[in-house]
């Protein structure tokens, strides 16, 4: 499933190439849309934004409403190019002067009014996003505080979109690691200074994947681990996927395990 950093990626390319312009051409095959083309045609698309793992368009009085799910994904590309080949189900394809996009394979798709969106069942839910730049730590921790998450188990809270928006599975075992927490560790047993890694590496992992295209070790390292001969898989991150290779601050062999019925990777020394 695409996590926070990959949507608000989508959602900046969608702006690139739409917002300010006109939809000169749509298609609505979608159930849920489908017959609702004349609501985009001729009208501006006034802003995109990424709500955690959720597409937000605004379209004239409209607001499109996605979210991908496990499958669905966004595309952009110049109407000069030849399109490309997918065996993946058009939802929507907006398109205007210059570019194309569409979004495949989605099943939660909407057409709201702006006045709907904080209510909207999902959004309304959602917890500080970390995945957006602006983003404000002391949220964050305050978050990482509130005793209502307090005796839920890190591996689980991490997952829900209520505590932290835009976390998902890689970033799961990444801020963790980072935060150097052991994942079976509750909420309410992390001391200050725990609580204050946590909230930092919340989003400092985050927002690295969001500028690295879902790499969460620095630059340098990955650069280097990738002209050593690993696999992108075993050199984007430090510990997820990793498990059986050496931690690269320690040399502990990273773990493997399954936590909240989703796969997650740490290492047993430095989130001892």
């Amino acid at each position: 499933m695409p996590e926070g950093p990959e949507i608000h990626r989508a959602a900046q390319r969608l702006r690139n190439a739409l917002e300010g312009s006109v939809i000169t051409h749509v298609e609505c095959p979608y159930t849920t849309i489908q017959g609702q083309e004349h609501r985009f045609l001729g009208n501006q698309v006034i802003s995109i934004e990424a709500r955690s793992k959720a597409m937000l368009i605004h379209i004239g009085e409209d607001v499109l409403y996605s979210h991908n799910q496990l499958y669905g994904r966004w595309t952009v590309q110049k109407n000069s190019s030849k399109p490309k080949k997918t065996n993946r189900s058009l939802r929507i394809k907006l398109q205007n002067e210059t570019h194309t996009a569409c979004l495949y394979s989605a099943t939660d798709i909407q057409i709201i009014e702006p006045w709907e969106i904080e209510g909207h069942p999902y959004i309304a839910k959602l917890g500080p996003d970390v995945a957006n730049r602006n983003v404000e730590y002391d949220d964050v921790l305050e978050q990482v505080k509130n005793p209502k998450f307090g005796r839920r188990q890190l591996s689980h809270i991490l997952l829900d979109q209520a505590f932290l928006a835009g976390v998902g599975n890689y970033l799961r075992s990444e801020i963790l690691h980072s935060a150097r927490i052991d994942p079976s560790r509750k909420l309410n047993t992390l001391s200050e200074i725990e609580q204050n890694n946590l909230a930092h590496s919340a989003i400092e992992v985050t927002q690295l994947a969001y500028e690295q295209r879902g790499v969460t070790v620095e630059k340098g390292l990955y650069d280097l681990l990738r002209e050593n001969g690993l696999s992108r898989r075993q050199a984007r991150h430090h510990v997820f996927t990793r498990d059986g290779l050496e931690c690269h601050e320690c040399k502990t062999t990273i773990v493997h395990t399954r936590m909240s019925g989703r796969r997650l990777d740490f290492c047993p020394s430095c989130q001892r």
